[in-house]
């Protein structure tokens, strides 16, 4: 056997074997061998959402291994994951979906609202908590941006039977919040803290503002800052933005004042009109301030006053 063969049996050992007492079997019994050949590939492999979703499935294994026996639901349990993955930590617990729905729950850094709703339906899910740690920056990527925080995820799936699958979540009424200000190893900073929001398939969502972040589903979540010269753009095309609003809210101001003006010359034009043509009637109507007040023409003979020697007798 080559020194390459026996590095590669020594890699794919190290990757099947978890931390676990004598109560638990290898986690090499509970993946099925393409998945565990997979994972001999992801030191090497670039981050692509196919490895990220690769990652889930692995620690979704991991979290229905690592369930003690006789558990309290919806109390947490540390999941234990293989070698490779001891950068990162996982927490799992189980829950009824009807009690979720009505009460919600607060699991570490998460908190989930009451409303929330798991398709298919299912009676017991399974919700898993990830923190990828030093794993955060390798998996998880955005141009333009630097990851601050490690990457979070929370994923919900089927806890009836043997059969778990990933269910999709929708929330009616609050969304999650993701509080990073519960978190150790944020730095404390002077930018502005934006989150990314890395959904299940290829989706990237940058929102928000503050170590508080507002999601509508599950996925995985991290707190971003712009990089550099990303940010001089950014600002620069605010700047040119509210240049362009600034400019064109003057020439509407301009326009609507033209034509104030105007409007107000043609109604003194139109009243000048009115009173002129008053003035010129045949029954000579004059103009008493705002008031027309009709005058009449003067007597053709003026009245004299008879006298007491002109009266018959």
């Amino acid at each position: 056997m080559t020194k390459f063969h026996q590095q590669e049996k020594q890699d794919f050992h190290a990757f099947t074997q978890a931390p676990n007492s004598m109560e638990n079997p290898p986690l090499s019994l509970l993946l099925p061998l393409p998945l565990l050949l997979l994972l001999i590939s992801l030191t090497t492999s670039s981050p692509t959402p196919d490895r990220r979703r690769l990652i889930d499935n692995i620690i979704h294994s991991a979290a229905l291994h690592s369930y003690p026996k006789r558990h309290k639901t919806a109390v947490p349990y540390t999941v234990s994951l293989p070698l490779a993955l001891s950068a990162a930590t996982a927490h799992a617990m189980r829950f009824r979906a009807g009690r979720l729905r009505r009460q919600g729950a607060d699991f570490k850094e998460f908190h989930l609202s009451p409303g929330i709703v798991a398709h298919p339906h299912s009676k017991r899910l399974l919700i898993v908590h990830q923190n990828l740690g030093n794993l955060s920056g390798s998996l998880y990527s955005l141009p333009g941006y630097q990851l601050i925080s490690p990457v979070l995820g929370l994923l919900i799936y089927d806890a009836v039977g043997s059969n778990s699958t990933e269910l999709d979540v929708k929330v009616s009424k609050a969304p999650i919040e993701v509080d990073f200000s519960r978190m150790a190893g944020v730095p404390e900073i002077k930018e502005e803290l934006l989150c990314a929001v890395f959904g299940l398939g290829r989706q990237v969502e940058v929102m928000g503002r503050g170590r508080v972040c507002l999601v509508k589903g599950q996925g995985h979540f991290g707190l971003v800052v712009e990089r550099g010269m990303e940010k001089v753009v950014r600002r620069w095309k605010l700047v040119v933005a509210a240049a362009t609003a600034g400019a064109m809210g003057a020439v509407l101001i301009g326009l609507l004042v033209v034509a104030v003006v105007k409007g107000k010359k043609k109604e003194r034009r139109m009243a000048e009109m009115e009173r002129r043509a008053y003035e010129n009637e045949a029954l000579r109507v004059s103009m008493v301030g705002h008031l027309r007040a009709y005058t009449a023409a003067a007597v053709r003979t003026a009245p004299a006053m008879e006298r007491e020697d002109d009266l018959p007798m």
